[in-house]
């Protein structure tokens, strides 16, 4: 996979994380409440990102596992990156609002996407043998 399919694979997963959330704030919220909507809405981005980083393992047949890992963590500072300066400087949401999807203890699950989105494409590797 060289930088351009792996860029364009990071913007399939924000496409999707969009989607989620749309389906996150219209369904899941008011179907189960703001804990268990935004529980359910993240896990099923995890499923869907760690879907498409297993589908796409086919293009980086013959990788290393340090090429893997590298991968995994481009993708996830760049994550990061967008949330934050997307989430604050266009969405205007304030930084403190934005640190508070990292509160596990008090339910939010974000953490998580950004492990699968970190160490999918290893364990992706591992499962596809």
């Amino acid at each position: 996979m060289n930088y351009l399919q792996a860029s364009c694979l990071w913007l399939g997963f924000l496409l999707v994380a969009i989607a989620c959330a749309i389906i996150r704030e219209k369904f899941l919220v008011p179907g189960l409440g703001p804990l268990g909507g935004r529980a359910v809405g993240t896990l099923l981005l995890g499923l869907i990102i760690f879907g498409l980083i297993y589908a796409s393992m086919g293009k980086l047949k013959g990788a290393t596992q340090v090429s893997l890992f590298k991968l995994g963590l481009c993708w996830t500072i760049a994550t990061i990156a967008f949330e934050f300066l997307f989430g604050h400087y266009v969405m205007g949401h304030s930084w403190e609002s934005l640190w508070a999807d990292y509160h596990v203890l008090e339910g939010r699950f974000w953490p998580l996407v950004l492990i699968v989105t970190w160490l999918g494409p290893l364990f992706a590797q591992k499962i596809r043998g």
